[in-house]
């Protein structure tokens, strides 16, 4: 259920690369602009996401460490491309997968004030909830009133983050 206030002792608000990625909004678009467009060098990811070359640099030595991208040829200009995340995190009786589309969620909060607004609000795990509920709104199966009533939300909210989140879903 999500929380009212960002609650950072929920299952994806802790420890482990993984959750470094998804705390860092400006890794996350690099990762999901790499699993986007396999085989890209850093010079095509700081010209098109506008980003310092050092932190670009930084960013896909990190990720490449943990194993969330590879360089893809061994010539250069080094090309990356970015390997399917899919993890499975229980807490207790919380469920949550880390995937791509969480990943590019996470990643929109820098240039979608609604999903900034609802990460600020409900936190990371709150996300993934909403994620959740964007896949079922996309196929018909839910609604945002549906939402907002089993998740404590104003319809408003809920329609607003599976707004939001809908492009992601339908990718």
């Amino acid at each position: 259920m999500a929380t009212r206030e960002a609650s950072w002792d929920t299952p994806l608000d802790t420890g482990g690369e993984a959750f470094e990625l998804l705390g860092n909004p400006r890794k996350a678009w690099i990762y999901t602009y790499l699993h986007h467009h396999p085989s890209t060098t850093i010079q095509d990811v700081v010209e098109t996401l506008d980003l310092p070359q050092r932190t670009v640099y930084e960013y896909v030595d990190d990720l490449e460490a943990a194993g969330f991208i590879e360089q893809s040829n061994d010539g250069r200009p080094a090309r990356y491309t970015a390997h399917d995340i899919d993890l499975q995190l229980i807490d207790g009786d919380a469920q949550r997968r880390i995937t791509p589309a969480l990943i590019e969620a996470i990643a929109r909060r820098l240039r979608d004030d609604d999903i900034d607004t609802y990460i600020d609000r409900h936190g990371l795990d709150g996300l993934a909830v909403a994620l959740e509920y964007a896949r079922e709104y996309v196929d018909g199966s839910v609604t945002h009133q549906i939402m907002a009533r089993e998740q404590d939300l104003t319809r408003l909210e809920a329609g607003v983050i599976l707004d939001a989140l809908r492009p992601i879903v339908e990718d």
